[in-house]
């Protein structure tokens, strides 16, 4: 794996999967130990004031404060940071739209409109997250991810283009569909070839199986893509499928509930690692089991073992 690629997946881990894990922490604006009981089996100085028994002290409240006011302002920056991501990526859509479908400048206002109300949205929802006031955060993560990935935007541009236009967005959405899902598949192609000679019978066979499972596996990515966007703008382009799809799986556990509740670090979450690695590998090599023998399964079945779990 490129060293880039390691240091992306890495942070990725807090930043996706992290979600998922530490989103109550966000509750209320409070640090993840303030509900905890105290060692001395006592609620926080917070709780106790809650119960109707203040016993905060002067510097103990000034402390409190403190931390309060800076952690506002670490999610004020990060709010900032993937909001300029987020319109940045939406910029670029918008812009590719208006010159592939050469609109006029009556219809490039229109997309204009449409664009600024769903750069609006995604701001209010990431704050919305970040603030807690999603009822939700699971359906708040999709929520950010369908307007990053422009879900729904032919809905939006029904109302304003014409009939040709719209049929030549879809003719050109079909078209990009196409070509991500057969370059999907080559990638992988070489990635096998890389490990495993074929020859060119199984080639053409292993070729078929990739192109069948493309959509599958990029829809299972595609989310964990998008919000990784956030943080890494267009340099997901560089981060290899493998990577991904090891990240992605996290992801759908998490959101599934299916992910421990522990510490990252603690041999419970590495076990279960292991076991989503395990699992994944044998997914992958699913579709190649009636192509490659035996030898050839065991030595791929090495390869993806030998990368790190995401």
């Amino acid at each position: 794996m490129k060293s880039k690629t390691s240091v992306i997946i890495s942070l990725c881990l807090v930043v996706v999967s992290g979600f998922v894990l530490f989103s109550k922490s966000l509750k209320n604006d409070r640090p993840p130990s303030i509900d905890v009981v105290s060692e001395n089996g006592h609620a926080p100085n917070s709780e106790r004031k809650r119960e109707g028994h203040s016993t905060e002290s002067a510097q103990e409240r000034k402390a409190r404060v403190a931390k309060e006011e800076v952690e506002r302002e670490v999610k004020q920056k990060q709010l900032a940071f993937w909001s300029q991501n987020a319109s940045a990526g939406l910029a670029q859509a918008k812009k590719n739209l208006v010159e592939d479908l050469e609109l006029s400048a009556k219809e490039s206002m229109a997309v204009e409109m449409i664009f600024a109300r769903r750069d609006l949205e995604l701001s209010e929802q990431l704050a919305k997250m970040l603030s807690s006031e999603a009822a939700d955060d699971k359906e708040q993560f999709r929520k950010i991810c369908d307007l990053l990935r422009n879900k729904g935007l032919r809905e939006d541009l029904a109302g304003v283009l014409s009939p040709q236009k719209l049929a030549r967005f879809d003719a050109d959405e079909a078209t990009r569909e196409q070509e991500t899902i057969e370059a999907r598949a080559y990638r992988d192609m070489a990635d096998l070839n890389a490990v495993v000679l074929l020859t060119d019978s199984q080639k053409q066979q292993a070729l078929a199986a990739l192109i069948r499972n493309a959509p599958e596996q990029m829809e299972h990515e595609a989310d964990t893509r998008a919000f990784m966007t956030l943080n890494y703008g267009q340099m997901l382009a560089d981060v290899d499928s493998s990577s991904i799809r090891g990240l992605a799986n996290m992801v759908s556990a998490g959101l599934n509930d299916e992910m421990p509740v522990v510490e990252i670090d603690s041999s419970h979450y590495q076990q279960w690692a292991q076991e989503n690695k395990t699992e994944r590998i044998e997914n992958e090599l699913s579709a190649l089991k009636d192509i490659l023998d035996e030898k050839q399964l065991t030595r791929y079945r090495e390869h993806l073992e030998a990368e790190p779990p995401w």
